[in-house]
């Protein structure tokens, strides 16, 4: 049985109401999670295996540790809309971002 959910983040509502109301018509939304140690802007040091930004690319940890970027697929698409795609340092920071720009195609079929 499902429980009730109450948003207690009226912001991210609103943007959820678009996103579901795009998945419901076929669309697919993604937020993946990138490792920055995995492309190199983040090492494990190796005495304490505690992570540095590296020193040649991200020497003062610009980039976080963990970045955010997002993917719309339309309806039966293979690829995702290039406007679409950025990147970002939260999750919250993506869906602030991209609600806006997904309202349009939200209110196309209403």
């Amino acid at each position: 049985m499902m429980e009730l959910f109450n948003w207690g983040n009226q912001s991210l509502e609103v943007w959820f109401k678009i996103f579901q109301k795009l998945v419901k018509q076929g669309w697919k939304i993604k937020l993946e999670q990138i490792d920055q140690i995995d492309n190199g802007y983040w090492w494990n040091e190796k005495v304490t295996g505690l992570p540095i930004p590296s020193q040649e690319i991200n020497r003062f940890g610009d980039i976080p540790l963990v970045t955010w970027s997002t993917y719309v697929y339309p309806p039966k698409a293979e690829d995702w809309i290039e406007e679409l795609n950025a990147s970002f340092n939260s999750p919250m920071q993506a869906y602030e971002w991209l609600a806006p720009r997904l309202e349009k195609y939200a209110n196309e079929d209403s």
